[in-house]
């Protein structure tokens, strides 16, 4: 099943999976922004947290695709007391099910989203509290098998092994987030793609992401939230070249609006 991933500038992703389309922390309004809000469709839209920088065009793209919004428990009520009818709130360790479908006319598959913890501070941007900041980690299943660890039918294994049985292709947002040494485990349940901060300052800068990747162990890993306004300007040519001597993933350096492939 055809993956991609578009970078549409600061922390602001749109990953595509068969014909589903999950669109990550809703912020065009940077140089960096390769289209309008207006211009956005998508199925569901996960917020990792409250600060205006990862959600202000949030409530205007629900309002206009009738997506689902994703988020912790305090920010999917925000959106709910704000007219948006679908939302799914979760908080650290939960996950929840994601259909997606390979054709228009084919049949839901479900993929498993799980909500990671995240090193940094979450504020609405009214002042409101946003409680913890997350990020996600997302894992579809390859051959068929269930994912569904929250079916009464479904075996209960650790993790690792209920991602292996299923062949999952996993793909990780780290999000606004400090390095945290839990990053080792989510190393073991196998990620082939990771999509970390760079930026500093607010974030993971560029030599402790050298780290965190060394943790995870990614098949590929993509910098973000960097280049964005001069207090987290990075070379993120250098930052290739640090991830090639010192780790054994494979650097993707985005192109605001530019599609980038992950596999079929």
């Amino acid at each position: 099943m055809k993956k991609s991933l578009t970078w549409l500038g600061h922390n602001c992703w749109l990953f595509e999976i068969g014909q589903t389309k999950i669109l990550i922390d809703p912020y065009l309004q940077t140089p960096l922004a390769p289209c309008k809000p207006t211009d956005i469709s998508t199925d569901y839209v996960l917020v990792s947290h409250g600060h205006s920088d990862h959600c202000a065009d949030a409530l205007s793209i629900l309002k206009q695709t009738g997506a689902t919004v994703v988020a912790m428990a305090e920010v999917a009520s925000w959106f709910g007391q704000r007219g948006i009818a679908k939302t799914e709130a979760m908080n650290i360790g939960g996950s929840i099910p994601i259909p997606f479908r390979e054709k228009d006319n084919s049949d839901n598959e479900l993929a498993q989203l799980m909500m990671i913890p995240a090193f940094h501070s979450s504020t609405m941007p009214d002042g409101t509290s946003g409680g913890n900041s997350c990020g996600f980690l997302l894992s579809f299943p390859q051959n068929g098998k269930t994912l569904a660890t929250w079916s009464s039918n479904a075996d209960i294994k650790p993790m690792k092994d209920i991602l292996a049985d299923a062949n999952a292709f996993s793909i990780y947002f780290a999000c606004d987030s400090g390095y945290f040494l839990e990053m080792n485990q989510l190393g073991s349940w196998g990620i082939d793609v990771a999509v970390l901060p760079i930026g500093d300052r607010y974030t993971i800068g560029p030599s402790l992401s050298l780290d965190a990747i060394q943790s995870l162990k990614p098949k590929k890993v993509i910098p973000t939230h960097y280049n964005t306004w001069k207090p987290i300007s990075q070379n993120v040519q250098k930052w290739a070249q640090a991830v090639q001597k010192y780790t054994e993933s494979e650097p993707v350096i985005p192109i605001p609006g530019k599609m980038i492939l992950l596999g079929e």
